[in-house]
């Protein structure tokens, strides 16, 4: 099997053109000459030098810009959705002490879309800058692919801004609905499992495309199956971990994904899930209210994922009602109703009159006590 290349994204931005006004440029912008999906195999600390690399050369190429920042718009099909507070401070605070150390980068549409450095944006806007320094490149083809690419092996990227894109790019690239994806995908991986073959399916992470083609085509597959683990493989991801791992974070509660753009890890936001309506034995809004009250015991404590796990049991065990006592004291009187229902009309017939009398005296007692228990019920 051919191992595949790492990235180059300076290849892929080497047609950025030498001109601070791209609009009156002489020369055509070059099409992009190299695929940014051989990012791939890279990770976070590769990419960031790979973007490093990509400001060093547009910086060379086109010089570096003064944007105003109110002409920057952010880019819709960016995968990070989540921006949290402290991670905007603290690039204020960076900003305001050494300056802009790194050029955003930006593409040129009827306005400027940020492809990279949104942080730095929304930092200058809190910080009240009147400009950025930028480069600026032509948009890619397939954007949501690239910013999701760009985006998707950083470590800070939460798993539900991760879920969302991934499912979008399938979505894009498919006729399946966002909806169904997670499902064909959960299908196929437990079919697989079973038929343990899954492993097969992960090593063709570090095939060629070609060999992935044909690995999948081996394990016979529904059209839909194979499109939706090809598509995982050729974004490097491993599709058992997506099921497992990332997609069952678009099945969370609104209140939890909201504690996720808040900082709330996956792990966390998984053993909260089960504080749900049914195992608390609570309507839905109070369901809710006892999830969000945890949660946020949760992230004050920054509570470790097995205390999490623990606290859930609590408040769970906390809601249990005492079932199996009331089924205890119920049970008898539940057997004696069903040994009634028993006695024939035949049987009374048979009986001799001193034991029908001694009977209905004795069913008599019964009711009147019955009624007195209900009375106080």
């Amino acid at each position: 099997m051919t191992a595949r290349k790492a990235p180059d994204l300076t290849n892929y931005f080497s047609a950025a053109k030498q001109s601070q006004q791209l609009s009156e440029a002489e020369e055509e912008i070059q099409r992009l000459k190299a695929e940014i999906e051989e990012l791939r195999s890279s990770g976070s600390t590769e990419l960031e030098a790979q973007l490093q690399a990509l400001r060093s050369q547009l910086q060379s190429q086109t010089g570096i810009l003064s944007i105003p920042v109110d002409q920057v718009e952010p880019n819709p099909e960016q995968p990070r959705q989540t921006f949290l507070p402290e991670s905007i401070e603290s690039m204020s605070r960076s900003l305001a002490a050494d300056g802009q150390l790194q050029p955003i980068i930006l593409i040129q549409r009827e306005n400027l879309v940020l492809f990279d450095g949104e942080r730095r944006w929304r930092s200058a806007l809190a910080l009240g800058w009147q400009n950025l320094q930028a480069v600026i490149i032509p948009e890619p083809v397939s954007l949501h692919r690239k910013a999701l690419l760009t985006s998707l092996h950083r470590e800070d990227l939460n798993p539900l801004d991760k879920a969302e894109a991934i499912v979008r790019e399938l979505a894009i690239n498919t006729d399946l609905s966002q909806v169904d994806i997670p499902r064909v995908l959960s299908t196929v991986v437990r079919r697989l499992n079973a038929q343990k073959r899954m492993n097969s399916v992960v090593e063709l992470m570090t095939v060629t495309a070609d060999e992935q083609q044909q690995g999948l085509a081996a394990l016979d597959l529904s059209e839909k199956e194979q499109a939706v683990l090809g598509l995982l493989l050729d974004l490097q991801l491993n599709p058992a971990s997506i099921d497992a791992n990332v997609f069952p974070m678009l099945s969370l509660a609104e209140d939890l994904k909201v504690a996720i753009r808040s900082g709330l890890k996956g792990v966390h936001a998984m053993a909260l899930q089960k504080l749900s309506a049914k195992n608390l034995g609570v309507t839905e809004s109070s369901a809710q209210s006892i999830r969000v009250k945890t949660t946020q015991k949760v992230m004050t404590e920054t509570l470790s994922a097995s205390a999490t796990r623990k606290l859930v049991g609590e408040v769970i065990a906390s809601h249990e009602k005492p079932s199996s006592t009331s089924t205890t004291k119920t049970k008898p009187v539940s057997q004696e109703a069903r040994r009634l229902q028993k006695l024939s009309l035949e049987s009374l017939k048979k009986a001799e009159r001193n034991q029908l009398m001694e009977f209905q005296e004795v069913l008599r007692q019964k009711l009147a006590e019955i009624e007195e228990v209900l009375k106080q019920k």
